[in-house]
């Protein structure tokens, strides 16, 4: 019983998480940035019959041995992206904050911190407010305008709209099926053209959509100037979109 909660404890150092391939786009393509590695887990049973029978013959000798375990493979590989088929751009949406103030800059680009590489898998329903997480000063958000109860008021994490309306043009130009969106109570100059906008809150109204193409959906942000744009890349089957 000693032996077993010393190798718990061993275990806890030793455990190495694996580490996923990390992808980004350039110039059109998905390219990879960091290659992935790999993890350990600690094999304990058999740890701890190794470490017992050490015990019993080390004749009261310093010993070592080896610890068994297995390795971890990462979910995502660097030769990943043609078995994921996100092989082209299918789908690339824009929006333009120019005017914005401070503050509202400062929040659009820590909101893009939470969506950097994000992989959904084919018939995966993406929720805009799970991979957004907690919105508040503990989160690194200012306080900054936002839409709520048909008032426009301060708090945090205004801004962010930005955000979920260019995710929406950019699920709308993929042909994916949108299962929760919601407009802003009335029409807000950032996201001209008026009509193709999502409005967010924390839980909810979300932004949801299904991924319905045979392949992994790569969904990447970039910046230039006062333009914020997000392409998608995967499989392209043919569909055709029409607004």
């Amino acid at each position: 019983a000693a032996l077993q909660v010393f190798i718990e404890q061993a275990a806890k150092e030793l455990d190495i998480k694996p580490v996923n391939a990390i992808l980004g786009a350039e110039n059109g393509t998905v390219v990879v940035k960091e290659a992935e590695k790999p993890g350990f887990r600690v094999e304990k049973d058999q740890t701890l019959t190794a470490l017992g029978t050490a015990l019993l013959t080390a004749d009261n000798a310093a010993f070592t041995i080896d610890i068994p375990g297995s390795i971890i493979t990462p979910d995502i590989k660097s030769s990943d992206i043609e078995r994921l088929g996100i092989t082209e751009l299918i789908a690339e949406g824009t929006t333009n904050f120019a005017g914005s103030p401070k503050n509202r800059i400062f929040n659009i680009n820590r909101a893009l911190e939470q969506f950097q590489g994000i992989l959904i898998a084919p018939n995966e329903e993406f929720s805009f407010v799970k991979n957004l997480g907690e919105v508040d000063g503990e989160h690194g958000y200012l306080p900054e305008l936002v839409i709520k109860n048909n008032r426009t008021e301060p708090e945090f994490g205004g801004g962010i709209c930005q955000v979920s309306s260019t995710v929406f043009r950019t699920a709308i130009y993929a042909g994916l099926k949108i299962t929760d969106r919601r407009n802003h109570a009335y029409p807000v100059k950032y996201y001209r053209p008026y009509g193709m906008d999502a409005t967010i809150y924390i839980p909810h109204p979300d932004l949801k959509f299904i991924n319905n193409t045979p392949g992994s959906i790569f969904l990447q942000p970039f910046v230039s100037g006062t333009q914020l744009t997000f392409q998608m890349y995967g499989t392209n089957d043919g569909r055709q979109v029409e607004i």
